[in-house]
């Protein structure tokens, strides 16, 4: 600390030292440099826009303010002018007129053909200030919209739904042009390739500024593919390539097969380039030019990553594509993470993944996490649309506080594109799992709390579903969408008919929506839906004796909400229902004026709320549930004096069952809000987000141990509950507070 605290003071220095020659060298430029002819522009200023987008037409102009090139250099702006530090821009007389007309012109293709313009430029303090005046008036209107077609090819519907304007609207021909292209595409996509679709605005009477307007689609005859020429690969065989085309000779010349080959052709990783294009014609048979560069055929990617959560993890990947012909590819991946949690664990902004378990069983979630796994996937399965995927695993993961299970076993699906966006797989797994939990955790959740049969049920067990998932993406960008929907639904079934011993079936459903509010706006949406139910026979497949408590169900299955990308006002899985720890002795503690005795800690009658007990005596363990109901809402903006930097603000809430849906209005439920920022790297947005817990008062259920007769330790549940007080373990008034926010560190979207 000692270090840095020096190394600012001589930066200090430095800077005062060279603050006179900064500002001396930026008064020369600005003397030598300057042109004395151009003013500089101190503001712009666009007066009367309310119709259209301020900001996009601002971009489109030629006269734009001098502003200062970093944020950084925001103190030396205010000082000087130079160059060096601020995007200086001129007035030009001949520009500032034209501008008038770019105005016009922006108006008249938004439908506002009437409209005045005048500039008015005055002096400021180191230059001038431009203002431009705009009177918007009234638009041109669409008295009738009508689409004429000369042969009915397109139903009613898909007209409809094509044209972006209706009657009364104002008479905007960029929304007109995406009409006039969503009506050629779904033309063509039905075969007719040399369509035709023309406006005809000529009835629209500028003196009333309205008239009818009408769309033409002239299909013309369908188009077909003649041929299929192919060039520029060398290593991948025709026969290869044809196989990932979606068009055939002989077969219909279809917009969406052209773009659905171009995808897989990219998908496929063979390829850096890919165009899939016929040649303009009068003839209605095409020959389709498939036209490649080949990408290297071997990638090895090496990444590291650092979050609050995971704390230091590495991740290798080898492809190999085209194995052994046939656009096989061959990927061979390794994760290792949870490193260093043994120095981070809980300080600072990291998580504490033991959740405050006891000494004795925090080794578990302080060991390295890790997998591997080798894929073998064949993209082109008995027919275009198909892929067949093989996979083999190892891994051991972590619930972090709740339990960690080793495992292995392979994977065989099968996917099958339904559409451009919509694909469905259907798949099998057979996973041998070893679970790793506290005694406490399977007296809880399953009911188990002899020790015998627990060391039973830590056993390795298969673990094999088949699993049916249907995906949907309708969004403009896979990583950061602005605009759409997707969507994920999730069936899972294992029973001893699928070789498994845990047996159970499961079900999930995910979907997000998009709207931008603005240009550079966006309102977004996500609501999660889950259940799951252990079967009945899974006990007895599993050794444990028939009169437990409840059914097992395998900890992986069960649902979980708290984290970066669920409720950020918890850690990663921390809400849902929990049960509170303690040893014994601080019950029985003789020491104070009240305390339990051994016999009322047998029967259960012991109060954990009695006085001289407090909340850092308790440690709270979270168990998952069988049920969930999750949703967030994001508004995420520019943050306009920052280039690349974009502020959220957020309000997630969900609520974990332990049954059935109809526990949810009863169960564990939060609702927290918080706000945070993205930043653009090379290797996507990196998030900051900051979630504030309003709550932090639950009643739970109280579990400690006793000897019996025979010594052994049993574990059991008092009959009261304890309120507990989160805020109570965290000491001063500053550090309570500051138990209510939760910092997450993630890359990528929150959904």
């Amino acid at each position: 600390m000692t270090v840095h605290a020096r190394g600012a003071r001589l930066l200090v220095r430095a800077l005062s030292l060279a603050a006179p020659l900064v500002v001396a060298a930026a008064a020369a430029a600005q003397k030598n440099g300057e042109p004395e002819e151009h003013p500089l522009v101190r503001s712009v200023a666009l007066r009367g826009v309310s119709k259209v987008d301020q900001r996009l037409l601002a971009e489109g102009l030629a006269t734009k303010s001098s502003k200062c090139k970093n944020l950084l250099y925001a103190p030396i702006c205010l000082i000087t002018r130079s160059p060096i530090f601020s995007d200086r821009r001129y007035l030009d007389v001949a520009e500032l007129r034209r501008d008038e007309l770019r105005i016009r012109l922006f108006y008249w293709r938004r439908g506002y053909r009437d409209i005045a313009v005048s500039s008015n430029v005055s002096t400021a303090r180191g230059g001038v200030r431009v203002a431009f005046n705009i009177k918007e008036n009234e638009p041109t209107i669409i008295e009738k919209l009508s689409v004429e077609q000369k042969d009915s090819v397109l139903p009613s519907t898909v007209v409809s739904r094509a044209v972006q304007l209706k009657e009364k609207d104002p008479l905007d021909l960029v929304a007109m042009d995406s009409s006039i292209y969503l009506l050629h595409a779904a033309l063509w996509d039905r075969g007719y390739a040399d369509a035709i679709v023309e406006l005809d605005t000529s009835k629209v009477d500028n003196a009333r500024n309205a008239g009818p307007v009408t769309l033409v689609l002239e299909p013309g005859p369908r188009t077909i593919v003649r041929a299929i020429d192919i060039d520029g690969n060398k290593e991948v065989t025709d026969v290869t390539v044809r196989r990932l085309l979606r068009l055939q000779p002989g077969g219909l010349y279809r917009r969406s097969a052209l773009l659905e080959s171009q995808r897989d052709l990219y998908l496929s990783g063979l390829f850096s380039e890919v165009e899939v294009a016929a040649q303009p014609s009068g003839d209605s048979a095409k020959t389709v030019e498939v036209r490649l560069t080949e990408a290297p055929l071997r990638n090895i990617d090496l990444t590291a990553g650092f979050t609050t959560a995971d704390f230091l993890q590495f991740e290798s990947l080898f492809t190999r594509y085209n194995f052994m012909g046939g656009a096989r590819r061959l990927t061979l991946r390794g994760t290792v993470s949870n490193l260093l949690a043994n120095q981070l664990n809980g300080n600072g902004v990291f998580y504490d993944v033991t959740n405050g378990a006891l000494p004795a069983e925090r080794a578990p979630f302080l060991r390295p996490t890790w997998s591997a796994s080798v894929e073998l996937n064949q993209p082109w399965f008995l027919t275009a649309g198909n892929q067949l995927t093989a996979t083999v695993f190892t891994h051991r993961r972590s619930v972090p506080g709740v339990v960690t299970d080793v495992g292995g076993g392979a994977t065989m699906s099968m996917t099958r594109d339904l559409g451009s966006r919509t694909n469905t797989t259907l798949g099998y797994t057979y996973e041998a799992s070893r679970i790793e939990a506290s005694d406490v955790y399977f007296c809880v959740v399953a009911g188990v709390c002899v020790p015998s049969t627990v060391r039973v049920l830590a056993r390795r067990h298969p673990l094999s579903p088949v699993a049916f998932v249907t995906r949907y993406d309708g969004t403009n960008s896979p990583f950061t969408p602005t605009q759409g929907m997707r969507g994920r639904v999730e069936l899972e079934y294992a029973s001893r008919f699928t070789a498994s011993d845990y047996q159970y079936a499961r079900a999930s459903a995910t979907a997000s929506k998009y709207f931008r509010t603005s240009r550079n706006s966006v309102l977004a949406a996500r609501v999660r839906l889950g259940f799951v139910r252990a079967l009945p026979g899974t006990n007895g497949t599993l050794g444990v004796p028939g009169d437990t408590a409840s059914l097992v169900l395998h900890p992986r299955k069960q649902f979980f909400a708290g984290g970066s990308q669920s409720v950020r006002g918890y850690g990663e899985n921390q809400l849902g229902p929990r049960v509170l720890t303690i040893d014994p002795n601080k019950l029985t503690d003789t020491s104070r004026s009240t305390s339990c005795t051994v016999s009322q800690l047998v029967d259960g009658s012991c109060d954990p709320n009695q006085p001289g007990v407090g909340a850092r005596d308790f440690q709270p363990r979270p168990l998952g549930g069988t049920s969930l109901a999750e949703a967030s809402v994001e508004y995420r903006f520019p943050i306009t004096f920052a280039r690349g930097l974009t502020g959220a603000v957020f309000l997630d809430g969900a609520v974990v069952g332990t049954r059935r849906f109809s526990d949810l209005f009863g169960a564990t439920g939060a609702i927290t809000p918080g706000f945070g920022v993205r930043f653009t790297t090379p290797i996507g947005p990196v998030r900051l987000d900051l979630g504030v817990r309003p709550r932090t008062v639950d009643d739970l259920p109280v579990i400690t141990q006793v000897s019996d007769s025979s010594g052994n330790l049993q574990l059991v549940t008092l009959k009261t509950r304890r309120r507990f007080d989160e805020s109570e373990t965290s000491g001063r008034s500053l550090r309570k507070v500051l138990n209510r926010l939760t910092l997450h560190l993630a890359i990528g979207p929150a959904f």
